[in-house]
C-alpha cells in the first residue's frame, strides 16, 4: 500500500493498480514505443485516475464538507465521504467533478500547443486529432519523439475515459448523475439496462470486444439490480 495526502484528501493506492496499469500498458501501446512507451502510458492513466477521484473529493468537499479519502486500486478508484452532507443536486454535481477533472489534462495539452502553433483553434484540433491518435507532420517536427507520445497517451486517456464514464449506465458516473435526477431507482436501472444493451450492439458492429464485455457486464448488474426490486 502506498498512502499520502493531497490537499488534505488522504489517498491510498493498492498494489494491484500498478499491476493492471503494467498489463494496460503494455496491451494498448503493443511495446511500439518500447518500454518507455509502456511507462509513459502508465503514467498517463495515472494521473487520469487520480485527478478523477480528486475531482469527486475536492467538490464533494467544498459542497458538502466532511472528510473524503480517495482508494485507488485494479483499473479505477472510489472516493469516499461519508460524513458529507449533499443535496441531491449537490450530489449530481460532486460525480459530474470526476468527468471533468479527468479532463483538465487534454486541456493543458490544448492551451500548450495553442501557444506554440499561435493559435487556439490549432491547438484544439491538435488536441481532437491526439484524442483519435493522429499527430501533425509540424508536432512531429518540433517536438522529441517521446515528448508527442506523453501528450497523445494523456490527451487520448483522459478523453476516452472521461466519454465513458459519462454514459448514462449506473454505476458509471453517468448513470449516478441520472440516478440523482430520477426520483425512481427501478426507472434509472431500466434504463441504464437498456442504454447498456444498445452500446454493447454497436461495439459489437464496431468490433469493440472490450467494450462489448464491460458494457454486457453493466447490463447484467442493472438487470439483476431490477430482478431484485421486483422481488
Amino acid at each position: 500500500m502506498i498512502c499520502f495526502t493531497l490537499f488534505r484528501v488522504p489517498v491510498i493506492i493498492h498494489p494491484t493498480l500498478w499491476v493492471m496499469l503494467a498489463l494496460l500498458g503494455s496491451l494498448f501501446t503493443g511495446f511500439a514505443t518500447g518500454v518507455a512507451g509502456v511507462a509513459l502510458f502508465a503514467v498517463a492513466l495515472f494521473f487520469c485516475l487520480l485527478l478523477h477521484e480528486m475531482g469527486h473529493a475536492l467538490v464533494g468537499r467544498m459542497l458538502g464538507g466532511g472528510s473524503p479519502e480517495v482508494y485507488l486500486a485494479w483499473l479505477g478508484g472510489d472516493c469516499c465521504n461519508e460524513s458529507a452532507r449533499l443535496t441531491r443536486m449537490q450530489g449530481v454535481l460532486m460525480t459530474a467533478a470526476g468527468p471533468l477533472a479527468s479532463l483538465l489534462p487534454a486541456l493543458v495539452v490544448a492551451v500548450v500547443l495553442s501557444i506554440v502553433l499561435g493559435s487556439v483553434g490549432e491547438g484544439f484540433l491538435a488536441v481532437g486529432n491526439f484524442a483519435l491518435g493522429h499527430v501533425s507532420a509540424a508536432l512531429l517536427e518540433q517536438y522529441p519523439p517521446m515528448v508527442l507520445v506523453f501528450a497523445l497517451y494523456l490527451v487520448q486517456i483522459c478523453v476516452w475515459w472521461s466519454v465513458l464514464n459519462l454514459l448514462p449506465v449506473f454505476p458509471l458516473d453517468g448513470g449516478q448523475i441520472m440516478h440523482g435526477l430520477m426520483r425512481s431507482a427501478a426507472s434509472m436501472h431500466r434504463m441504464s439496462f437498456t442504454f447498456a444493451c444498445i452500446l454493447a450492439f454497436f461495439f459489437l458492429a464496431l468490433g469493440e470486444w472490450w467494450m462489448v464485455f464491460i458494457m454486457g457486464a453493466l447490463a447484467f448488474f442493472n438487470y439483476r439490480c431490477i430482478r431484485n426490486q421486483a422481488d
